[in-house]
Formats: structure tokens, sequence, C-alpha cells
């Protein structure tokens, strides 16, 4: 691996640049209302809900008067949150930043997938979606004092986030109890989309890019489909499946993740305690099962009509598959299956509708994955710089084996690297 004989500033610097993007999300959801009308009240009470459930939620508290546009510690806030609920009420439209934080969130819905979910407080959703009602008298005076093209912007915020799904509440239907139902019903939807995520790994090296392979292989194939990843032991099957499971989690009613799924098989009714385990991620509640074929009809009646995205990780025999899952058709439509299997024999007999084979990984990501594991950083210390490169060139390309020889390492004198060296090229 040839790198070039710079300073060690420089040589860090290099490979700071090839490191992953660190997380952008500190926020699990933005909140965006019309303080005048909400604050206090509904806004209030969703937003204690929100923090109750462990839901991390931004909400701008600055009651002051405003500048002429929003901050940026309010664009930085919606930028770094997987998810905003806009809360649509009555004087919504008559505040510029309002309509501003919306075309913001909306620019992040189409560049980075962030989820939007409205909320339209004693509002009628089609007014909102086409400026009618109070949202055409606060146009009128938008109209008077911004430019066209300005307003125009606005009108097809409002009329794109009016057109997705969400909920309308109307007081003349109930009082505060439906409120607390109504706040609890986003509350749930929330947890299930947006803060149900895997914990992936510290130091995901590559893995953006294996997830757009996977992604652009899934966008190739049919709606629901059953996806076979296959790879050796220790390359990093797993990591790719949970990273790829979080990316599009928030396209599905619901989202299970089996883990081990061979070890747990061997277990006396493991596959029964699977059974139960899918059901349980997939409904929320437990289910008494006797024996595998009364666990495969129950799923296929619980779940015969919810679009839900299952995982099965090491994956070994094909009945593991046909007593979980069978095929996708099992749930509802549009669902997808995916499994994870050192086995390719698994995957021609499962006859996948698609396959994904988890490449090794590359000379300066072996580099990087290794010298975090020996050094605490992506690069090297510049007297172990040659012998690190040595030390990657013959420890293979595999996550989970260059984790160990890093790690090994820690701490150990020099003499301790030149013998592992000398192990690692014996083994070669």
């Amino acid at each position: 691996m040839d790198f070039p004989r710079t300073s060690p500033k420089l040589y860090s610097l290099r490979l700071r640049n090839t490191s992953p993007t660190p997380p952008r999300c500190h926020y699990d959801v933005f909140l965006s209302f019309r303080g005048d009308d909400t604050r206090k009240t509904f806004t209030d009470l969703l937003y204690k809900a929100l923090i109750e459930a462990g839901i991390h939620t931004f909400r701008d508290d600055d009651e002051l008067p405003r500048g002429n546009d929003i901050s940026s510690e309010l664009i930085k806030a919606i930028q770094e949150s997987r998810a905003s609920i806009v809360v649509f009420s009555k004087d919504y439209a008559s505040s510029r930043w309002c309509l501003a934080e919306l075309v913001k969130i909306l620019e992040c819905k189409r560049t980075v997938d962030q989820l939007i979910f409205p909320v339209f407080y004693d509002v009628d959703q089609d007014d909102v979606r086409r400026q009618t009602g109070s949202f055409r008298s606060a146009f009128a005076r938008h109209e008077e004092r911004f430019d066209r093209g300005k307003v125009e912007e606005w009108r097809a915020a409002l009329t794109e986030a009016a057109s997705l799904e969400g909920w309308e509440l109307c007081h003349c239907h109930g009082g505060s109890r439906l409120e607390s139902e109504f706040v609890q019903r986003i509350v749930n939807k929330v947890l299930h989309q947006v803060k149900r995520r895997l914990f992936v790994t510290k130091h995901p090296v590559g893995l953006d890019a294996r997830i757009e392979e996977l992604k652009s292989l899934l966008k190739g194939g049919s709606d629901g489909c059953v996806i076979g990843v296959y790879g050796t032991n220790g390359i990093g099957k797993t990591t790719i499946v949970k990273e790829f499971y979080n990316t599009i989690i928030h396209k599905y009613e619901g989202g299970c993740f089996l883990a081990n799924v061979r070890e747990k098989s061997k277990q006396f009714n493991g596959l029964v305690g699977l059974q139960k385990e899918l059901l349980y991620e997939l409904q929320g509640k437990s289910h008494e099962i006797g024996d595998i074929n009364e666990g495969t009809n129950m799923i296929k009646v619980e779940l015969g009509f919810k679009k839900v995205l299952v995982i099965l990780d090491d994956l070994e025999e094909l009945n593991q598959l046909d007593s979980l899952t069978g095929r996708s058709s099992w749930f509802g439509k549009g669902s997808t299956v995916i499994f994870t299997t050192r086995s390719v024999c698994v995957l021609d007999q499962a006859k996948v509708d698609l396959r994904y084979k988890v490449k090794e990984l590359n000379e300066e990501e072996s580099l990087m994955v290794f010298c975090w594991h020996a050094f605490g950083n992506y690069f090297p210390l510049q007297s172990h710089k040659d012998i690190s490169i040595e030390i990657v060139k013959y420890g293979g390309r595999r996550p989970l084996d260059l984790e160990v020889i890093g790690s090994s390492l820690v701490r150990k004198t020099m003499d301790e690297w030149k013998s592992m060296l000398e192990k690692l090229k014996k083994k070669s």
C-alpha cells in the first residue's frame, strides 16, 4: 500500500478525509409550531410526552422577536434531526419563520430522507394544502410584503407537506381526553419509525458505500422480496444489515431484527422461541405457541396484512427461514425479508429474489480499521506507519480479523509488533 511520504500532519489529514462521516443526527425529532397558537397548550403536551418516552426532541423555546431569517442554530437543529413534527395550527402560515423552517425541513426530506409527521391542529388539511381559510388571509398579507418567488416557495412547501400522511385533531369531537390519546398515537408512531434503531458499530469504515450498493440492489428488485446477504465469517454481514435496517425501517409498518438465528435455533424449542420473538417485535405483545406449525400459522394470520421488514441474522438451514418468514408473501404487500448466511447453498435452496455478496475491505479501509483498534485513531503513529501497513498487508481484509490483531497490539513494544508481523507472514 503506497502512501505518500509526507509529514505526519498531512498524512493524518489524508486519512481523516477518508474516514466515515460522523453521525448527522443529534435529535430524534425537531418540533415546528406557531408559538402563539400552541406553545403553552398542545405543543407543550406533545413535547413532554416525547421527552418522557425517551425521544430526544428539539423545541425552540425562544419567544423573543427574531430577525429577518431563521437562525443558523435552528437550521442546524433541523439538519441534525431524524424526523420533524410540523404542527399546523390556525396561524401557522402567519409566521414567515415557521414557513422558512418548513422549507428547510422539506429540503432535508429530499436530501437525507428525513421523516416528516404533519399534525393538523384544529385546521382542515385541505386548507393547508390549498392555502384556503385562515391560510388564505395569511398569504394575502405575505404577498404585500415579500417578493413573489419567496411566497410561491412557501405555498409549494405547504402543499407538499400537507399532502403527506398525518393526523387531524378537531376539538369539536372531544376534549382533553381526545388530545391526550392523540398525542400518544403520535408518540407511538415516532417510537416505532424513528427511535427503534439498532446499534451498529462505533467505527463504520466503508459502511456507507456498502449500504448504497444494497439500496441500489433493492431498487432494482420487486416491491417486497427476499434478499440473501452472504460472505465469510467476520466480513461484516451483520454490521451491514443492521445499518441497512436503520436506513429503511421508516418505510415499513413494523420491523424485526432476529440475531444469532443459527445458534438460537439449536436450543430446545429454539425455533418456537424465535417465532415468539418475531411476533412480539412486530405486534408488541406476547404469544403462546405450542409448536413450530402453530407458530407459522400464527405469523401468517397475525401479520398477513402488515408491511414489515424482517432481518434474520446468521441463517444456516432452509428450515429456519421456512419456520420464521417463509417468503415475503407471508406478510403484507411490500414487505421485505433479509437474511445473512455463510452458505451459498441456502441462497440457492431459498430461491431468493436478490443476493448481495459482502466484499472484503480495500487496503485503505483495512488500515483504518486496524489503526483504530491499535492506536484509537484512523491513522498510525509515524513511528509505526511502515509496520502497520505491512501487518495489514498480511492480516487479511476482514474487519473482525483486523480488530483482533489491532487490539492485541495496544501498548505493545516494537519487538512484539515485529513478532506479530512474522506470524502473519507465515500464515499467509
